[in-house]
């Protein structure tokens, strides 16, 4: 059936639909373009265009739209694909012309309008040239071939989806090269050598096992005087063929080979100047290839603004903005978007030409600037072969112009390089997955993912906002699992939009599961994982073999001396690799030195890893324990001299050096997340060595005081490998191990059931001969007596813990039960004994050059010597220990001086002046966790509180306080007003 001839735009003409095809697809309703945006809905209309008047059912639509089985929702969301064109034509047309223009029929649709399409005008003019040439009208089929030429302005099809889009580019495919056959045999009797040689070499690059290019190659150079060259080409397509496909060349090839040795073939011809154009082909006169702009472009409002402003800036310097980032981060959307944005202020044309610098054969310099020269107007035939030559032109030909230059998806500097304008009124717009710092004078803005509101407001617009507001958490959810990527956005924002019937909650819940999420990623022809192996497939064999390594440790970043453990590299090849790899967008570095993935690009790594890089990760994990024990080890002898490394596995690696404690304690707040993770993955390994290495690892940050907010997950990381020992037999790291969990459980959680395990792993540590071990047992079964204020077992723990270190000849150990027993002497009151046990303290604090344990005697001593009579010299005392552990930067060191510096000012009768000191002191103490000595900071600041008349801001931190002691199962005080506040003075 023809197509119906419907009312116009004014309802009187015929109404003509006009759809281009060959580059980025655009679709006009008379003057007016339709805002079509979605690939499946411009699919959708394609299908019905290219049989106008037919009836579609919607089994074959279906059939052709969805690559797998289609969806249980196909007819659904075909019918919301008609509803849209519908509502174009009526915006567009006339109120009604949806309905008239798009007609339902029973099990389908059908398109009742005129279709013009430029592929079929583009079949015309090839078939009508061929036919000139054939004829001898060559100058006719050359002005018919540059006509066609200029009607394709890039890739068909661009983005749409589903098997017909997939088989029409295939077909266009073969179009675009029987035209460039016509094209090369024209120029051929034309005289136009260069230009043939030019595009047959262009035709080889993508079809190299053809025999008719190089046929047309070799009568091109031969016709050209280049006889020689001719005779090679002939021998690299033999040994191609052969190579490649075992085959010898055709007849047709070997016979113009003998004829070319034989020189039977005519001398070179004259040139030939065709004809102008004429004027009735209606060639546009500037380019404006912009693809259509986003209609759901949410977020970057500010940038975009920024951006418009320098590109759209009137003056001589070409202004050049490069967007990079990782794949699927949005770059091209914004190119495009900020390209609309400012389109209207570049006269002269707006050129968009995809480089291809992903695809495994990007485009090459000569074919861009080829196609970039048409859109001006520049004939096939005045271009030159050669590279720098055609680059010149091209700088010629938009010189003085004001054009707007969109080079999108380049592989590098160099890959762009040749399509950059000289100086001038152009402006450039690059997107590009590579870093482009070597684009020297351009703005490079490294694009992120889009902030948790930009997300939300995009998974609003396609899933709606009623569905989003309905289920916050499971949407809340879908964006953590998406890793607020764009392009994985917009998948799943797809997916919902045509599944209505689904909710938010059980799509959350198929993402949540790690193993799977990638291919829950997907829609249609568009997935997360597509978009990733493409930026993989450009890395060497090495940076592939780092990309995929690291990825299997869980640590959030790493820094480059970690990962050059990780990896078995010196650091500085390690750092070349790491910043390749950043340059490539493969990874971040939040800081210098540091570098992570985005969570999604992680687990793309981790499904690359084949079973060699699988092997490769049990051995890199234990050189990466071994690298942080051993500079554990070393923040241990800069700070705690006194300890001992020996204590400690022998480690392979010379580990992270420090200058000062400063250094160390950024070193382990950096660190903290990482290791805690490294713990999690050490306990699945089931390898002696590997468990040693976590272990120590962790008792040295145990003793040190750094494991923070995690101890927790410590803790039973710990204890998985507690039981993994005890299974393999060793019961020596059965018990470190639980000795580290202990201390975990005890100092970050209040836990106080961890005297039953301090206990055991103890009595286990004395029988295996490991006299630092046992000494740290009884130490922290000390500590766990004195939480329950049960002084006098806390105090035996602590002397037996003073007597192991003193046989050990260890006098930090030593120094360390003098300071913690004269604490329990200050519990008990017993303050005499409580200064000579802080001065013992101090004396081996200073005769080791520890820092920390130098401040725990100066409070206990100050604490004790005010309650001795002599506050000022008490408060002088706490406040050198305060200065003491600020200058050794562990920051529940600091804590416990601000906390027993504000119990001497409160007690010294000054109140209002303890107040802002215990707020600080309970801030430092809940930064690190240290929950029992929280709980007794807070007690002091409600004191204060109460003290300063200012009982009503005491309350809440009572009850607080109440609740918490409660909860770890201690008793709980007396109100802060039943307590005495001493008063003292100085002795005088």
């Amino acid at each position: 059936m023809a197509p119906q001839q419907c009312s116009g735009l004014d309802g009187a003409g015929p109404a003509v639909l006009r759809i281009r095809m060959l580059g980025p697809v655009e679709v006009w309703l008379g003057n007016r373009q339709l805002d079509l945006a979605a690939p499946q809905l411009l699919a959708v209309l394609a299908m019905l265009a290219a049989e106008p008047g037919r009836t579609h059912s919607t089994t074959q639509l279906a059939a052709r739209l969805w690559s797998a089985r289609p969806p249980k929702s196909a007819g659904s969301v075909l019918r919301n694909h008609v509803l849209a064109l519908r509502r174009q034509f009526d915006t567009h047309g006339y109120p009604g012309a949806g309905i008239a223009w798009l007609d339902s029929t029973r099990g389908g649709y059908r398109l009742g309008l005129s279709v013009e399409f430029d592929v079929v005008a583009v079949e015309d003019l090839v078939a009508a040239a061929e036919a000139d040439r054939r004829v001898g009208a060559v100058a006719a089929a050359d002005v018919k071939l540059t006509a066609a030429r200029q009607l394709w302005r890039g890739d068909p099809l661009i983005g749409l989806p589903g098997p017909w889009a997939e088989a029409e580019r295939a077909r266009l495919d073969r179009l675009r090269l029987a035209m460039s056959e016509v094209a090369v045999s024209v120029a051929l009797d034309l005289g136009r050598y260069s230009t043939a040689i030019a595009e047959s070499e262009a035709l080889i690059a993508v079809d190299p096992h053809c025999e008719r290019w190089y046929e047309l190659l070799m009568i091109a150079l031969h016709r050209g005087g280049r006889r020689v060259e001719a005779l090679r080409v002939y021998r690299t397509a033999r040994r191609l063929l052969a190579d490649e496909l075992g085959l010898e060349p055709g007849p047709e090839l070997v016979r113009l080979h003998q004829q070319i040795l034989s020189a039977e073939s005519t001398d070179a011809e004259p040139a030939y100047e065709p004809p102008a154009i004429p004027k009735n082909l209606d060639l546009p006169r500037v380019p404006a290839q912009l693809p259509p702009d986003i209609a759901d472009f949410v977020g970057r409002a500010e940038l975009v603004a920024e951006l418009a402003a320098l590109l759209d800036a009137d003056c001589d310097s070409r202004p050049v903005v490069a967007i990079t980032g990782l794949g699927g981060v949005g770059k091209t959307t914004l190119a495009v978007h900020l390209a609309h944005c400012v389109r209207d202020h570049f006269p002269d044309g707006v050129l968009y030409l995809d480089l291809g610098g992903m695809d495994e054969h990007p485009r090459s310099g000569e074919m861009l600037l080829a196609i970039a020269l048409r859109a001006f107007g520049i004939e096939p035939g005045a271009l030159p072969a050669d590279l720098a030559e055609r680059t010149a032109l091209w700088r010629n030909t938009v010189a003085g112009k004001r054009v707007l230059l969109v080079l999108d998806n380049a592989r590098d500097v160099v890959h762009l390089t040749p399509l950059l304008p000289g100086p001038g009124r152009a402006a450039v717009l690059v997107t590009s997955r590579s870093s482009l710092a070597e684009l020297f004078g351009a703005r490079l803005v490294p694009l992120d993912v889009l902030t948790p509101a930009e997300s939300w407001r995009l998974l609003e617009r396609m899933a709606s906002p009623r569905r989003v507001s309905d289920e916050p958490d499971a949407a809340r959810e879908i964006l953590r699992a998406c890793g607020h990527l764009p392009v994985s956005l917009r998948i799943v924002g797809a997916r919902l939009a045509s599944r209505p019937n689904w909710r938010l909650a059980a799509v959350a819940e198929r993402l949540a599961d790690e193993r799977g999420r990638l291919a829950e990623l997907a829609v249609g022809n568009t997935s997360v994982e597509h978009v990733f192996r493409d930026s993989y497939r450009q890395l060497g064999p090495e940076l592939a073999r780092v990309f995929v390594l690291v990825a299997f440790s869980d640590a959030p970043d790493l820094s480059t001396a970690a990962i050059a453990a990780l990896i078995d590299r010196e650091r500085a090849e390690t750092e070349w690799l790491c910043e390749a790899l950043v340059d490539l967008g493969m990874w971040q570095t939040p800081e210098r030195g540091r570098y992570r993935y985005h969570d999604l690009l992680r687990l793309f790594a981790r499904g690359a890893a084949d079973e060699a890089r699988q092997r490769e990760w049990p051995p890199a994990l234990r050189r990466l324990l071994d690298f942080y024990l051993a500079s554990a080890k070393n923040i241990v002898e800069l700070r705690d001299s006194g300890v001992g490394t020996e204590y400690y596995a022998a480690t392979e690696q010379a580990g992270q050096r420090f200058g000062d404690e400063r250094e160390c304690a950024e070193w382990a707040m950096t660190e903290r997340s990482g290791i805690v993770a490294l713990y999690r993955q050490a306990a699945a390994f089931p390898d002696a060595r590997t468990r040693t290495l976590a272990v120590d690892l962790a008792l040295s940050l145990a003793v040190g005081g750094d494991a923070g907010e995690h101890l927790p997950q410590v803790a039973e990381a710990l204890e998985v490998m507690s039981q993994a020992a005890e299974h393999d037999g060793d019961r020596r790291t059965m018990a470190r191990a639980q000795l580290a969990a202990a201390v975990a459980r005890l100092v970050g959680m209040g836990d106080l059931s961890a005297g039953h395990v301090l206990r055991e792993a103890g009595a286990m540590l004395r029988a295996a001969g490991d006299r630092p071990g046992a000494m740290l047992a009884e130490q922290m079964l000390g500590t766990a007596m004195a939480y329950q204020e049960k002084v006098d077992m806390a105090v035996a723990h602590f002397r037996r813990a003073i007597e192991l270190g003193r046989q050990d000849g260890n006098q930090w150990s030593e120094g360390m039960g003098w300071a913690t027993l004269s604490r329990a002497y200050c519990d008990a009151r017993r303050w005499p004994e409580a200064a000579e046990a802080a001065g013992k303290a101090l004396f081996l604090a200073r005769a080791v050059g520890s820092l920390r344990l130098e401040s725990m005697a100066l409070h206990e001593l100050g604490f004790a010597t005010m309650q001795c009579g002599e506050s000022e010299k008490g408060l002088e005392l706490c406040r050198r220990a305060l200065s003491v552990a600020r200058r050794d930067g562990r920051r529940h060191q600091e804590g416990w001086a601000l906390a027993r510096l504000a119990e001497v000012t409160l007690c010294s009768g000054d109140p209002a002046a303890a107040v802002p000191i215990a707020a600080e002191a309970v801030q430092a103490l809940t930064e690190v966790s240290a929950t029992v000595r929280r709980l007794r900071a807070l007690r002091v600041y409600s004191r204060a509180l109460t003290a300063a008349g200012r009982g009503d801001e005491a309350e809440p931190i009572l009850r607080k306080l109440a609740q918490s002691r409660r909860h770890i199962g201690l008793s709980v005080p007396g109100r802060p007003a039943d307590i005495a506040v001493p008063t003292m003075r100085t002795a005088g």
